[in-house]
């Protein structure tokens, strides 16, 4: 088990867990652990937002070389999320990845 103690506040947290990074695969461990398998879990992002990739690279025309089908987690929501999330191209641009993932 890991303990974590944060600057300034002097108490100490415990947990099963720290996943680095709030990207697509930090995001989704995330889910596991503490949704799944019942652990205690924090995320910690260098980032002021989730996104990972997609958050950082901002350039004109950044956009997935996957079908933007593949980049959905279709077992964390429910079948209502599932159905209001639209891709409006194949292959994704930067700015709607990251709409998603947020």
């Amino acid at each position: 088990m890991a303990t974590e103690q944060r600057k300034g506040v002097g108490r100490k947290t415990e947990l099963d867990a720290f996943i680095v990074g709030a990207g697509f695969a930090g995001m989704h461990m995330l889910y596991w652990l503490r949704d799944k398998l019942g652990f205690s879990a924090r995320v910690y992002e260098a980032a002021d937002d989730v996104g990972g990739t997609w958050y950082w690279n901002r350039y004109p025309g950044a956009r997935c070389d996957s079908e933007s089908i593949y980049y959905m987690f279709p077992d964390h929501f429910s079948e209502e999320i599932l159905q209001e999330w639209t891709w409006s191209e194949r292959y994704a641009r930067q700015p709607e990845i990251l709409r998603y993932l947020q």
